[in-house]
């Protein structure tokens, strides 16, 4: 015997993982397959549903006994789920991310404004198809040489590729389509050296420590690169200076359109009760078309038995689907609410502080036992999922993290752990930059007793380089 998902479990399953945007999508599209699914337009009477030879299968995906369904998911004491609030009301700033695909379209069209051959085009659409969300070619040209010729049946050389590639180096934003950090800033450089009518002597100097020096700036190394250059500490100090200006991610830049994320949850404080909502203001809501399947079904009877056969089992296939559907878009949004309520009840001191001291130890299997749902449906919900409250927008995930015993004897997470850190190190003499050890015994000063292998794994998650690389003059 084996277990095997039933359909509308793997469409739960997959619907739980969609924000609200993508669920609208999701909605609409299906709405478009499914002739018998309609939108429910507002001010309009519900049509009703006669029995079916499918109601049975319906009922089936409601029942509590089903494991991707809960009763009563929002008994949760003061953390109660409002569905017709639609979180207007709720101040606090939106999120907003870069727009990638605008980026690369952007790209096509200065490639398209050349004056180049079309093997040129081929190979500029080919690279600005490999050209990732910091700005750099992802692949290396011998590879991108293999796909033409094995996707495309396009054969070419490494050196016509590598031609095309310092074209597509020229076009806006600068930097773009390099193949490291040390191409990126290199082609900064040499751009503003370009368009600076006078010679520079910083731009000068500083293409050189890049291209020749690069390995010994990213460590610091001053006193090497002064005696290099021949230059004094002062002058270095402005070439320093004119590299930090340089865009490191050159798509990141002001040239991507801005994009605002729709939170999926609406968090509402009263005194220091919680309350949430789920963020359906631009989902469809969904019904049968039984008009249409009426319509259907009197065409039908019109015609020889054959075609009533055919046009009943289209009828019934597409009817059910149409239930299965319904009914997942409602589990789904039970399973969210059971979710986020037992995330509010085990975080309330946070929502209602908004500091990260105040968030409590939680992991995804604690939500788990909370809810009584699998740890993969846990996941799911959480994953790129946001919440809008009087604080901010927040991640979810963000709100999941690992304890860690105090000398006190109190836990605490390790975001606030790495919060701590990520202070020490903003406060820090940057001429001497602390290292891990220093910074062990300083988290050790205010109670947080860790390996120094510990402090050096939270600082790379903070993206924090070593103490070498901070150094500045």
């Amino acid at each position: 015997m084996r277990q095997k998902l039933t359909k509308q479990q793997v469409l739960v399953s997959r619907l739980l993982g969609l924000s609200s945007e993508n669920l609208e999508q999701e909605i609409k599209k299906e709405i478009e397959e499914n002739p018998f699914l309609e939108e429910v337009i507002e001010d309009t009477a519900p049509a009703s549903q006669p029995e079916s030879d499918t109601d049975s299968e319906a009922a089936e995906l409601i029942d509590p006994n089903n494991e991707y369904y809960t009763q009563n998911i929002y008994d949760y004491d003061d953390y109660s789920y409002d569905r017709n609030r639609s979180g207007d009301s709720v101040e606090g700033p939106a999120i907003q991310q870069a727009d990638e695909t605008s980026f690369q379209s952007m790209l096509l069209e200065q490639l398209q404004l050349r004056p180049i051959t079309e093997r040129e085009r081929v190979i500029g659409t080919e690279l600005i198809g490999n050209i990732d969300e910091s700005g750099y070619i992802s692949r290396s040209i011998g590879v991108i040489v293999d796909d033409l010729a094995i996707r495309r049946y396009f054969d070419t050389t490494e050196e016509e590729v590598e031609k095309v590639l310092k074209m597509i180096q020229t076009f806006d934003p600068a930097g773009v389509g390099a193949r490291n950090l040390q191409e990126c800033l290199s082609i900064q450089l040499h751009r503003k050296n370009d368009d600076n009518d006078e010679e520079n002597s910083t731009i000068a100097n500083a293409i050189v420590l890049v291209d020749k020096y690069f390995d010994d700036f990213v460590n610091r190394r001053f006193e090497k690169l002064c005696r290099l250059l021949n230059i004094s500490e002062t002058e270095l100090t402005e070439i320093v200076e004119l590299i930090h200006t340089l865009n490191p991610r050159p798509s990141n830049g002001d040239n991507n359109v801005a994009q605002t994320i729709i939170p999926d949850f609406y968090v509402y404080r009263n005194g220091d009760k919680l309350s949430f909502s789920i963020n359906e203001r631009n989902l469809p809501k969904l019904r049968i078309d039984q008009k249409y399947i009426d319509n259907l079904r009197n065409d039908s009877s019109m015609r020889n038995p054959h075609h009533q056969r055919e046009t009943q089992s289209y009828i019934e296939q597409h009817t059910r689907d149409a239930e299965v559907f319904i009914s997942a878009v409602e589990q789904r949004n039970n399973t969210l609410g059971l979710v986020m309520g037992a995330i509010l009840k085990r975080q309330q001191k946070y929502f209602l502080t908004g500091e990260v001291a105040d968030l409590k130890p939680m992991l995804q299997k604690n939500i788990a036992e909370d809810t009584g749902l699998d740890n993969s449906v846990v996941s799911r919900v959480v994953n790129q999922k946001y919440a809008h409250t009087e604080h901010g927008v927040i991640l979810l995930k963000d709100l999941f993290s690992n304890a860690m015993a105090t000398d006190s004897g109190s836990d605490v997470t390790t975001k606030a752990i790495k919060e701590q850190l990520k202070k020490i190190v903003e406060n820090e003499d940057k001429s001497k930059p602390l290292t891990d050890e220093e910074l062990r015994l300083l988290l050790q000063e205010k109670g947080f007793t860790m390996a120094r292998r510990t402090v050096a794994k939270y600082r790379e998650q903070l993206d924090i380089p070593t103490a070498q690389r901070r150094k500045e003059l």
